[in-house]
C-alpha cells in the first residue's frame, strides 16, 4: 500500500508518543469515543502508523519531533486531501504547545500523478537563448502607482542595460490605474522591438494573479495571444487547488512569490518552506523566490541557504525548478551567495531597489550586478574588478552604507 511521511515538530506537556497516538487516532478513524461502527478492516486499511519519536524534557513539557506515516488511501493522490488530514485537524489538539510540520515525504507513484515544471531551468534557458545561468532579473520600481506606459519606459532601461527576466512586483495585479491587461499592451511592444534590434529575447513575467480563478485563465489566455512568455503567481493567496488549476491551462513560465510564508516560518506554528516548495513544484511552479543573502527581510543567511538547498533535491523526474535570490540584492551579496550554493550558476539573481536605485540610474544597478558575478566567476574580489568597472565601484561604494 502506498504511504506518506509527515515529520512534525512539537511540544506538549504530554510524552511525545501519547501525542503521537492521538495524532493517529484523530487524523484517521478515530473521535474523542469509541465507535463501535468503526470495523477492524477499516482499522487496519486507514489507521497510521508511528514512524519514529525523538523527545527531550526541559522539566516543563517535553519537545521533539515525531513521524507517522499515513496510508495513500485515506486521501488519495490529492494534496488538499493530505493537507487536511496531515495538518488541518493536528493544529487544534489540546494537549499540543506548538507544532511544525517540518516535512511531508511523497512516495515515487505519489510524485508521479503530478507534471511539476512544464519549464523549469532548463527551459528558462531556452527561452532565453542562453545555456547557462546565472539569470539577471529585475523588479520594477517604483513598484506600484505608476501606469503602464511608464511601467514600459523603465522596461525599455532595463533591456538597454543587458537584463535577461524583468518581473511584475507581487503586488502589482491588477489595480485601476494598471490592469495587467494594460501593462502587456504596453510593455510586449517594447520587449518584441528588443529582440528585433538586439537579437536578444528577454522574459517579462506579468502579474496575472486575481481571486477569481476564470479572471486568471483571461488574462493568462491575453499574454498568450501578446506573445507572453512568463506569469506571476502568488502561491499563498492562490492556494492549492488555485495553482492546480493554473497549471493545467498555463503555457507559459510560472514564476512564484511566496508572500506570507513568514506566517507559517516566523513562529513555532506552521508548515515549512520544505514542505511548500514540494507542493509548489509538484503543481507546476518554474521559479521559486527564496530571498537572498543579508536581505531585507527576516531570514538568517543560513535559513536562505537551506531553502535553496531543498529546492535543490530531486522530486521524482519532476524537472528541476530555477531558485531566486531576491530581497534587498544589488551585488554585495554575489560572492557568497556563489560559495555558498557550491559555485552554482544555475539560479537567477534578482534585483529591485538595488537596480533601480543605483547611483547611476537602473542600467547602473544591472551592469554592477552583472560585473559582481564577473568577478565571482573570475575568482576575484569586488574590491579589485570594481577598480576597473565603475558601475560596480559605485555600488560598492552606495550599497554598502545603506542600511536595509
Amino acid at each position: 500500500m502506498d504511504r506518506f511521511e509527515v515529520t512534525y515538530r512539537l511540544s506538549s506537556h504530554l510524552s511525545l508518543e501519547k501525542v503521537a497516538e492521538k495524532i493517529c487516532n484523530d487524523q484517521t478513524t478515530g473521535t474523542f469515543t469509541k465507535i463501535p461502527e468503526v470495523s477492524k478492516e477499516a482499522f487496519i486499511n486507514f489507521c497510521a502508523d508511528i514512524v519514529s519519536v525523538e523527545q527531550q524534557f526541559d522539566g516543563h513539557q517535553y519537545f521533539g519531533s515525531v513521524v507517522i506515516s499515513y496510508p495513500i488511501d485515506l486521501s488519495g493522490y490529492d494534496l488538499s486531501a493530505i493537507f487536511t488530514i496531515a495538518c488541518g485537524g493536528v493544529s487544534s489538539i489540546k494537549p499540543i504547545n506548538s507544532l511544525m510540520i517540518e516535512d511531508i515525504s511523497f512516495s515515487p507513484l505519489f510524485i508521479e500523478q503530478f507534471c511539476g515544471p512544464k519549464f523549469g531551468i532548463e527551459g528558462t534557458y531556452s527561452k532565453l537563448g542562453i545555456n547557462k545561468g546565472p539569470v539577471i532579473g529585475g523588479i520594477l520600481k517604483p513598484n506600484i502607482g505608476i501606469t503602464p506606459q511608464d511601467s514600459a519606459k523603465l522596461v525599455k532601461q532595463l533591456l538597454e542595460a543587458d537584463i535577461d527576466f524583468i518581473k511584475d512586483d507581487e503586488k502589482l495585479q491588477s489595480p485601476p490605474y494598471s490592469h495587467v491587461k494594460n501593462r502587456i499592451d504596453a510593455i510586449m511592444p517594447v520587449i518584441d522591438e528588443w529582440q528585433q534590434r538586439s537579437g536578444k529575447r528577454v522574459i517579462y513575467a506579468f502579474n496575472i494573479c486575481h481571486s477569481d480563478i476564470g479572471e486568471i485563465e483571461r488574462n493568462h489566455e491575453y499574454l498568450i495571444q501578446n506573445g507572453g512568455d512568463a506569469a506571476v503567481i502568488n502561491v499563498n493567496q492562490i492556494g492549492i487547488c488555485g495553482l492546480d488549476s493554473i497549471n493545467k491551462f498555463s503555457d507559459v513560465i510560472l514564476h512564484a512569490h511566496t508572500n506570507g510564508l513568514a506566517f507559517h516560518e516566523r513562529s513555532d506554528w506552521g508548515i515549512s518552506f520544505r514542505v511548500w516548495q514540494k507542493v509548489w513544484r509538484l503543481l507546476g511552479i518554474d521559479h521559486l523566490q527564496i530571498n537572498g543573502i543579508d536581505g531585507k527581510y527576516w531570514q538568517d543567511n543560513d535559513s536562505v541557504i537551506q531553502a535553496y538547498n531543498d529546492m535543490m533535491l530531486p522530486l521524482g523526474k519532476t524537472k528541476a525548478a530555477l531558485p531566486v535570490f531576491c530581497s534587498g540584492q544589488w551585488g554585495g551579496q554575489v560572492p557568497e551567495t556563489y560559495q555558498r550554493t557550491n559555485k552554482s550558476i544555475d539560479l537567477m539573481y534578482l534585483g529591485g531597489g538595488g537596480i533601480h536605485g543605483h547611483p547611476m540610474g537602473p542600467q547602473g544597478g544591472v551592469k554592477a550586478i552583472r560585473q559582481a558575478w564577473d568577478s565571482s566567476l573570475a575568482n576575484q574580489s569586488l574590491q579589485d574588478y570594481a577598480v576597473t568597472h565603475e558601475e560596480l565601484a559605485q555600488a560598492l561604494a552606495y550599497f554598502s552604507n545603506s542600511g536595509k
